[in-house]
């Protein structure tokens, strides 16, 4: 009796195993809803920073370099890629009311909603010795966007939305930088350097 009855889980592995792959090759439905709500970082000093991402597989960062002095170099730099295989069939960014008003220094927002988005902003502020550069062209140019760091095997279809309240950001005093996307596969970015005269203090 206990003969007969031993093969019976091996069958049953056997048919988990096989029934695998047909779910695999399915593509998942992704939806993303962003929001910022009113009264978010108001009157906020400093370095500002935020990444908000909903949906799948976003990629954000947010870079902030100061140097003062004799400093030989000052650096920022990243790599990014993002891989998405889903259908989005809607995307919602909003940064509502009066969010980041009346807040000063660096503010530096990412806000992704969606699938295999890339975002950055980088910020380099600094002096150095006379005759030297601060910044590399490798910086420089790793501040475009760039499409091939990115894979999505299903193109977005449905709905799509990003707004900024018209409240938002006023009376802002420094640096500010957005990226704000909705749907599939977008690369954004911002870059802002700026190199002063050796000796000057900020």
């Amino acid at each position: 009796m206990n003969t007969l009855l031993r093969p019976i889980p091996l069958l049953a592995t056997l048919a988990l195993v096989a029934a695998q792959p047909s779910y695999a090759q399915q593509v998942g439905r992704v939806s993303g809803d962003a929001s910022i709500a009113t009264g978010a970082a108001v009157s906020a000093t400093g370095a500002i920073t935020v990444n908000q991402a909903a949906g799948l597989n976003n990629a954000q960062t947010n870079q902030l370099t100061i140097t003062n002095g004799d400093a030989v170099a000052n650096d920022n730099a990243s790599m990014q890629s993002a891989t998405a295989r889903a259908r989005v069939p809607s995307a919602r960014a909003s940064i509502e009311g009066n969010a980041f008003s009346n807040s000063s220094g660096a503010v530096m927002v990412n806000q992704s909603a969606g699938a295999g988005n890339l975002q950055r902003n980088s910020v380099l502020l600094g002096t150095a010795a006379p005759g030297v550069e601060t910044v590399s062209d490798g910086v420089l140019s790793a501040t475009a966007a760039n499409n091939g760091g990115q894979s999505r095997a299903v193109a977005p279809q449905g709905v799509r939305e990003a707004s900024i309240s018209s409240d938002a950001f006023k009376n802002v005093n420094g640096i500010v930088q957005i990226n704000q996307t909705a749907g599939a596969g977008n690369a954004t970015a911002n870059s802002f350097v700026l190199r002063p005269p050796a000796g000057t203090l900020f």
